[in-house]
């Protein structure tokens, strides 16, 4: 009697029909060596839908066979080469989650922690999880999760300290301030002298910067932003982009100044000259190297040009 083969979910997808003749099994059907030796061919010839077949045969017939151990990774690489990313992490997820001892380790993680870097460069996902449908779905929190995967796996490896980093840069585009503040101390106590930990004092003072731009300014983001600076020289003395912290820490508070001065022009228009006069002041003393500053110091000789001052 003929053997039948099913071919259910590796994975996630359905395996896709074979062409007719292409496998010329008998009425037994291949062995696992065969489907093995034809898997082999297809990664040379870079055919991976073939790759993803074959491995899908291999992983439901057979098994227990120790060629099946390795076919979710088969699988993960080829829809990696396929450019479908999600299919891709699900597939190496299951290669690490069901191998007590998986061969592809390292390779597996640094597949997943790539695809986590396409996906938070902007990379997106096809609807319903379909490679048939358009890629229109954003992946950030998927590439935000994918990171954790890469963070907890391998805590002190170069991919945790790329991905905290990545991590923490998503948190912050998405207006999660807290969570990246928090993202970004972990990354400088665990690597307190790799380069990305300098990188991490300057990505701390942007997402002040990126707080400081809403709508409600908080009078503690700047000191916290000014300690973080100073922490930052302490650590890496000589690292230039000290440069760029202090200008982000010089445009935060051009903000405030700016609100400063936003407010004493609210009292002038008002006719509340004493009141303008305090907050023109104000202005002057906190942030004297400002362009608000030099706006208040105008504002206050022409007060005394006129006798109001």
């Amino acid at each position: 009697m003929k053997k039948y083969l099913l071919f259910p979910l590796v994975c996630v997808l359905p395996l896709l029909a074979l062409e007719e003749g292409e496998l010329n099994w008998d009425e037994q059907g291949p062995s696992v060596q065969e489907y093995n030796s034809y898997l082999q061919q297809a990664l040379r010839d870079q055919n991976w839908w073939a790759v993803i077949d074959y491995a899908d045969i291999i992983s439901y017939n057979f098994p227990t066979s120790p060629f099946a151990q390795d076919m979710a990774f088969m699988m993960g690489e080829a829809y990696f080469n396929l450019g479908q990313l999600e299919l891709s992490n699900e597939c190496f997820s299951s290669y690490l989650n069901h191998n007590t001892s998986p061969r592809h380790f390292e390779k597996a993680i640094e597949y997943k922690f790539n695809i986590a870097e396409q996906f938070k460069s902007g990379v997106k996902k096809p609807l319903f999880g379909s490679h048939k449908l358009p890629k229109i779905v954003p992946a950030k929190e998927d590439a935000v999760q994918i990171y954790d995967e890469v963070i907890t796996t391998l805590p002190h490896s170069e991919f945790a300290a790329q991905s905290l980093i990545g991590k923490a840069k998503i948190q912050a585009e998405l207006e999660d301030y807290k969570p990246s503040l928090e993202t970004l101390d972990l990354l400088i106590r665990r690597f307190p002298k790799h380069d990305l930990a300098a990188a991490a004092y300057l990505e701390k003072i942007l997402v002040y910067l990126m707080q400081s731009q809403g709508q409600n300014l908080d009078p503690d983001l700047l000191d916290l932003a000014e300690v973080n600076l100073r922490k930052f020289r302490i650590a890496f003395p000589r690292e230039p982009r000290i440069a760029a912290a202090e200008k982000s820490i010089s445009e935060m508070q051009e903000i405030f100044a700016q609100n400063l001065l936003d407010t004493g022009r609210f009292f002038e228009k008002t006719k509340k000259i004493p009141a303008s006069i305090i907050y023109y002041n104000k202005v002057i003393v906190k942030y004297p190297n400002t362009e608000a500053a030099a706006a208040a110091r105008s504002k206050l000789e022409g007060f005394q040009a006129s006798g109001k001052y």
